[in-house]
């Protein structure tokens, strides 16, 4: 099975689960390819070269009502665990003004959450630059070195910049408590061959996230996630309560959230992107899987 996947802590189940053993017991042999993002993942997964992925969910609206990508998704992995950061120097949203925002797609993606965040602290998009700055392992780097302003991480990148200084305007959940973030996705046309490969991958990862994400198993988890990222113990710890917190981590039942989708859904009409009143939920979505 190849799999390509942005590169980010919420990975856990996955990365931990090939090395505990866990999908191999499922009878599968995941190949992991980094993305460098969500462009590069819509192409691979629509030209037939890897059989499943990840995406923001809004990523795949916008490639379904765009393009007429056939993307759908299979398993919602969580609500983003996004926090708007701002390189050293800035204080707070207002000091963002003629700045850059860097986002994966300007048109899709968490790009429209940013905008959100910022139009609730008082900034119009009209005052600042929104700049493709690649997936959130570029982006971090981006903020870091000053070559853009303001950007949504998750961790471990959001963890380790603000454990290094930089400051956190916001977190999303606390202006968009109903969303759905980065999910599993494949293609219509593969979906149904791919049926039996795509169960066994969920119910490996179900095994592996509820391993993973047990108390009793926190120390093992934060060691993987210190290897995987270069991370000191005290920032993969640091992580890995990010990914159990029940309000803002991982999904633990992988379903998708077809409120949280309606979320992403108005965003988009809201921004214009979408002829209202926009499509159902569930026309994104794998009907055995919603099921």
């Amino acid at each position: 099975m190849k799999l390509i996947l942005f590169r980010a802590a919420y990975n856990l189940p996955v990365t931990l689960g090939l090395e505990r053993g866990v999908f191999a017991r499922h009878g599968l042999d995941p190949v992991i390819d980094w993305t460098a993002g969500s462009r590069m993942t819509i192409d691979a997964l629509v030209r037939g070269e890897r059989d499943a992925g990840v995406l923001a969910a809004d990523d795949v609206v916008y490639a379904n009502t765009r393009e007429s990508a056939g993307l759908a998704l299979i398993m919602g992995l969580n609500t983003g665990i996004l926090v708007l950061m701002a390189r050293r120097g800035i204080a707070c949203a207002a000091d963002l003004r003629g700045g850059r925002l860097g986002v994966d797609d300007p048109a899709s993606g968490f790009a429209l959450v940013a905008h959100r965040i910022l139009a609730g602290l008082g900034l119009g998009p009209e005052e600042y630059r929104t700049v493709p700055s690649g997936g959130h392992e570029p982006r971090a780097r981006a903020l870091s070195d000053g070559r853009i302003d303001a950007a949504l991480l998750t961790p471990p990148f959001s963890l380790a910049l603000a454990a290094a200084g930089l400051p956190v305007l916001a977190r999303a959940r606390d202006h968009l408590p109903r969303y759905l973030g980065s999910c599993l996705v494949a293609t219509r046309s593969r979906a149904p061959r791919d049926q039996a490969a795509l169960a066994a991958f969920r119910r490996a990862y179900l095994e592996s996230l509820d391993w993973s994400l047990a108390p009793a198993h926190r120390q093992a988890a934060v060691d993987h996630l210190a290897r995987e990222f270069a991370l000191e113990p005290e920032l993969a710890g640091a992580t890995w309560d990010a990914l159990a917190d029940p309000a803002d981590g991982l999904l633990r039942d992988a379903r998708i959230d077809l409120a949280g989708l309606r979320a992403v859904i108005e965003l988009r009409l809201k921004a214009g992107l979408m002829a209202a009143p926009g499509p159902e939920p569930a026309a994104f979505c794998d009907p055995g899987f919603l099921e």
